[in-house]
């Protein structure tokens, strides 16, 4: 697998992303760093949120409060960072577009729970066991495409 970002390089793509748009949540800047690098990689919150909260440690980016979601902004020295790495989110799109596509079926399944609305919603017993039997269809579609294929 190919690494999309280099050490160091997630943080300088958030103070970029951020520096287009801020102010910005998290689902935000998240959204921002999906549409400049692209399919190659999609920003999951356990890798923005480090870098975010990073950023903050440093002195880089500034948090507050508005309407129940927190909104980055960046500092007068996350500024004058971002303006040194300016370019870095555009680099690393277009490293992640010469990434040749290839997919494991454990990577479609990770992408779609992660883009699944409301995944953390606690369910009822007939919604979970709704879910697993359409989940468990799946399962043998997935297995029997996955047949014909050898």
């Amino acid at each position: 697998m190919t690494r999309v970002f280099k050490r160091g390089e997630l943080q300088a793509a958030v103070l970029d992303a951020l520096a287009q748009i801020e102010p910005a949540n998290g689902y935000a800047v998240m959204q921002e760093l999906s549409d400049r690098v692209g399919e190659s990689w999609q920003p999951s919150p356990g890798a923005v949120y480090p870098a975010l909260i990073g950023l903050h440690d440093a002195g880089l980016v500034a948090v507050s409060e508005r309407e129940g979601t927190r909104e980055f902004r960046l500092s007068a020295a996350g500024r004058r960072a971002a303006t040194k790495v300016s370019g870095t989110l555009e680099a690393v799109g277009t490293r992640a577009r010469a990434i040749p596509r290839t997919a494991t079926v454990a990577a479609l399944v990770d992408n779609f729970a992660a883009r699944l609305p409301n995944r953390q919603r606690l369910l009822t017993a007939p919604q979970e066991a709704a879910i697993i039997a359409e989940l468990d269809l799946v399962r043998r579609h997935i297995s029997e495409l996955l047949k014909e294929q050898n």
